[in-house]
């Protein structure tokens, strides 16, 4: 397995393991809104294939007035990957990015 900062490219697929995964489901424009506004922040978990079976997207706050801060927004891993650590890697990723003075 691997973990990864994600591309433009992988967006679509992104979303399909969220529709997959969650009852919570996003439209195209906010994957781009968070590549586009977060880069660093949104991470996919990949397959000896290169598949992509799970994705965390996460965002700093945008209120200037209070200490940098942030949030995972989603996080998602297929069912097949399920219980081998992914969505841990994922968020602890995540989570490094944000403390490590990720800005919007």
């Amino acid at each position: 397995m691997n973990i990864r900062c994600a591309r433009p490219e992988d967006l679509m697929n992104m979303q399909h393991c969220n529709l997959l995964c969650l009852p919570e489901n996003y439209q195209m424009k906010y994957y781009f809104y968070h590549g586009l506004s977060w880069p660093q922040l949104s991470y996919v978990a990949e397959d000896e294939k290169g598949q992509i079976v799970g994705y965390v997207l996460a965002k700093m706050e945008e209120d200037t007035e209070d200490a940098p801060h942030g949030h995972i927004t989603s996080l998602a891993v297929k069912r097949s990957h399920r219980r081998l650590g992914l969505a841990q890697k994922l968020m602890d990723q995540a989570s490094r990015a944000m403390v490590g003075g990720a800005r919007h």
